[in-house]
């Protein structure tokens, strides 16, 4: 494998450490999980996150508030979210693929090139 996969994968690998520490101590967050190839331990080197986050029903109007079905742009509650995690480059919400009352956004962060797809799901549901 070429060194730039091999920094890719650590990267990812750094960054889901850094948003397991922030999400940790965030109250606004009750539980939280890997999803796709990370989950089932079959990753490749430029697999991307599949997050889901369980986001506390004081929270959820904000978090899991639907702007638009689809859209290349989220809320500014979501988008303060991920900015924690790096500069997105690009946002693309599909909220075809949201759980009931829940949201769906890929996010490209610059610089890393890594890929997440962030799921929010209400307490409540």
């Amino acid at each position: 494998m070429n060194n730039s996969l091999n920094v890719y994968r650590e990267s990812r690998d750094n960054l889901v450490t850094k948003i397991v520490q922030v999400l940790s101590n965030d109250e606004r967050f009750m539980a939280s999980w890997l999803t796709g190839s990370l989950s089932r331990n079959n990753a490749d080197a430029v697999s991307d996150i599949d997050l889901t986050l369980v986001v506390s029903d004081s929270y959820s109007e904000n978090l899991c508030k639907r702007a638009e079905q689809i859209s290349q742009q989220t809320t500014s509650e979501r988008l303060n979210l991920f900015s924690q995690f790096g500069t997105p480059a690009l946002i693309h919400e599909n909220n075809n693929n949201a759980p009931e009352g829940g949201t769906f956004t890929f996010t490209l962060y610059a610089q890393s090139h890594l890929m997440v797809d962030w799921v929010l799901i209400p307490q409540s549901k």
